[in-house]
């Protein structure tokens, strides 16, 4: 029997996880021993474009087409790792210098240099989407980009600060999606009408990564074939192939059967099930966000306090955690998760209370209760969840319309300002410090439509607070340790004085089923899967 251990779980403070292997006399209809066949439901997956989307089946694809600049240990995502930067040296003003490697060649045959690297970070910038905001609240714009972030030579990178900012936590970024290296030559000559090749690299890539792309089809089917020239370890599997798989119960049936090496977006009854088989493992993996109950403050109703604070008092938070998420999320409501410096360790004490959420929202002037809407994934378990919420709110008087849809519809009208409530999960690009949950979550710099801060939570739900705002640029500019703790629990107090809009349900936990056959298949909280260290027996 094997057993791995994940190093982000300790980080977590959930406790040591792993899995443990088939036993010898297991059977298998076997799939190919030189290639990983992966399942799970592709209708979040709407680009490869590493900066278009920061969705969790996308990520899993494209970190194993592209390298990032720097990178993290597989089993611990607090420990920085060499990436396409060999080094990197961090200058007291907050500059820091990276020291590119120089064999490193893009799928293409091109070898790298610091002007793919700087125009990979321009190109971010440019496009605007939401994977820029991280740059964006750094003090990079499209006006200063060329100023600060430039190539020294062809093999030394400079990224000069540009707003007050702790470098290592940068670092931490850039670890994630967000520091991918695009070929540029390759992108620029599929760009067309001005779009820098977001058409093109929605279903291609032009990456340097263990795997090159040979081909997607949106909502059926991703290969990658291995890379033999590629700079690192070559990747154990010669291909990797991603099947969606929209219904639960036959991604469970084909892992049974051998058909399936791992799956995804499985539902909590089939976790349950391949629970009790020993061919199989299911391993959960604790992350750096949250499935969360979200208001719109444009909302008239919606954006008064007292009601909001009423609407907590309507959430059966402990009926959720015990009966929907136990392969999904642990019960926890503050914004920071246990473990993180900086957190507050004791969880509040709101629990499902119809009277008290009756009573409060009449006191504020809502005798009779009110009509909503709710937009949320049809993918297990947010429909499960939202369910919950449309029928404890009922007993109180708040009736909720579902609005079920994909990624594209749920957190498009997100990004629009167009929802009432949404239930959703946070948590992409994790960095082990409270900074990513403050940062991502309740900063908002602008709250008006033309600033189309699309990638910024808060920015989404029309929450703008400038003392929170003020708090935050304070915390990550800090270099007292110490006190970027006391920074971030002022902060959390606040938030409750204020009464949030994003009303956390559930710590997010990952979980996937995965065959005994399959060795060194690590999962962390950064969604970046290292598919070029799998075997299999």
């Amino acid at each position: 029997m094997r057993r791995m251990v994940l190093g982000t779980v300790s980080a977590l403070a959930i406790g040591a996880a792993g899995f443990l292997g088939a036993s010898a006399g297991s059977a298998w209809a076997e799939t190919p021993a030189d290639q990983l066949i992966v399942g799970m439901n592709m209708n979040n997956m709407l680009s490869l474009d590493p900066h278009d989307v920061g969705q969790f089946e996308p990520t899993h694809v494209f970190s194993n087409v592209y390298d990032t600049i720097v990178t993290t240990d597989p089993n611990d995502p607090a420990v920085l790792l060499p990436g396409i930067a060999e080094s990197w040296d961090l200058a007291p003003d907050g500059t820091i210098t990276f020291h590119l490697r120089d064999d490193v060649t893009f799928h293409s045959g091109r070898p790298i240099t610091a002007a793919d690297v700087v125009g990979s970070f321009h190109r971010l910038l440019e496009m605007n989407l939401s994977p820029s905001n991280h740059f964006k609240s750094w003090g990079y714009s499209v006006d200063n980009m060329e100023e600060l972030i430039f190539a020294e030579d062809d093999h030394t990178v400079v990224m000069k600060m540009a707003s007050p900012f702790n470098a290592r936590l940068k670092l931490y970024f850039l670890a994630n999606s967000l520091g991918s290296v695009l070929d540029m030559e390759e992108v620029r000559a599929h760009e067309q009408d001005g779009d820098l090749g977001k058409a093109w690299l929605a279903t291609n890539a032009a990456g340097s990564g263990p795997f090159t792309l040979r081909n997607w089809t949106p909502n059926e089917i991703a290969i990658l074939d291995r890379h033999d020239d590629y700079w690192g370890d070559v990747a154990k599997m010669r291909r990797v192939v991603v099947r969606h798989m929209p219904e639960s119960q036959t991604a469970r049936l084909q892992l049974q059967q051998g058909d399936l090496d791992v799956a995804y977006t499985l539902s909590g009854a089939d976790f349950d099930a391949l629970e009790a088989n020993p061919d199989v493992d299911i391993v959960r993996v604790p992350g750096g966000g949250y499935y969360y109950l979200s208001v719109n403050m444009k909302d008239p109703d919606l954006s008064k306090p007292e009601v909001r604070e009423a609407l907590r008092w309507c959430i059966d938070y402990e009926g959720i955690n015990e009966s929907l998420m136990r392969n999904y999320g642990i019960a926890w409501k503050r914004q920071i998760p246990p473990g993180i410096p900086g957190a507050i360790e004791e969880d509040l004490d709101y629990t499902l209370d119809i009277d008290k959420c009756r009573d409060g929202l009449a006191a504020a002037g809502y005798p009779d209760g009110m009509a909503k809407t709710l937009r949320v994934l049809t993918l297990p378990p947010f429909a499960e969840i939202a369910t919950a919420i449309q029928g404890t709110m009922g007993q109180a008087g708040v009736e909720i319309e579902l609005l079920p849809g994909d990624g594209g519809s749920v957190y498009g009208s997100m990004r629009n300002r167009d929802f009432e409530f949404l239930v959703g999960r946070s948590g992409g690009g994790f960095i082990p410090d409270a900074h990513d949950f403050m940062r991502s979550t309740w900063y908002n710099q602008d709250n008006s439509d033309e600033a189309q801060l699309t990638g910024q939570v808060a920015w989404r739900a029309s929450w703008f607070e400038e003392d929170i705002n003020a708090l935050i640029e304070e915390g990550v500019a800090e270099q007292d340790d110490q006190r970027r703790l006391e920074i971030y629990a002022e902060i959390q107090k606040l938030i409750e004085e204020k009464v949030p809009y994003f009303m956390p349900i559930s710590q997010r936990i990952d979980p996937f089923a995965v065959s005994g056959r399959v060795k060194n298949y690590v999962g962390n909280p950064t969604w970046m899967a290292p598919w070029e260290i799998v075997e299999k027996d």
